[in-house]
């Protein structure tokens, strides 16, 4: 039986590529495009694993991963986050014409505390990381790592 993969993103080229990707290595996939729906699918899906973008309208990703590590069934289930966050900052960093000004220092500082926060309150960090634009090979070689093939 194929493993399931939930994908909550609102980038909808994000999730049809990713589930392209999971579809071509055996996954079954399902989607949500918000925070508050991919709650919704996780608790109705029950997943093996949960990709999980970062920013999103109606309910953030770390919110939705708060919310599930402190659902005692949900708390268990495996969450690769994706963010396009460091990417972004890192391009606006190079292009600032004073090395010395880095305007998005002070967000890179909030994901920082929201990381703490969530170790100070007894949650368990995302299993892991993903920087966007994934690379389909290194997105699989984390899936498989965490649910197996």
């Amino acid at each position: 039986m194929a493993k399931k993969v939930l994908i909550i993103d609102d980038d909808r080229s994000t999730v049809k590529f990713l589930a392209v990707v999971l579809d071509e290595h055996g996954y079954e996939t399902d989607s949500a495009f918000d925070g508050k729906e991919g709650l919704l699918k996780v608790k109705e899906a029950r997943p093996d694993l949960v990709v999980l973008d970062v920013m999103m309208p109606k309910k953030s990703g770390f919110t939705l991963f708060k919310q599930m590590r402190k659902d005692e069934k949900l708390r268990d289930l495996p969450v690769l986050m994706l963010t396009g966050v460091a990417g972004v900052l890192d391009d606006f960093d190079a292009k600032a014409e004073d090395a010395e000004l880095r305007p998005y220092d002070s967000l890179r500082e909030a994901l920082r505390k929201t990381i703490r926060q969530m170790r100070d309150e007894g949650l368990i960090r995302p299993e892991m990381f993903l920087d966007k634009p994934v690379d389909p090979e290194v997105f699989m070689a984390k899936v498989q790592e965490l649910i197996g093939g």
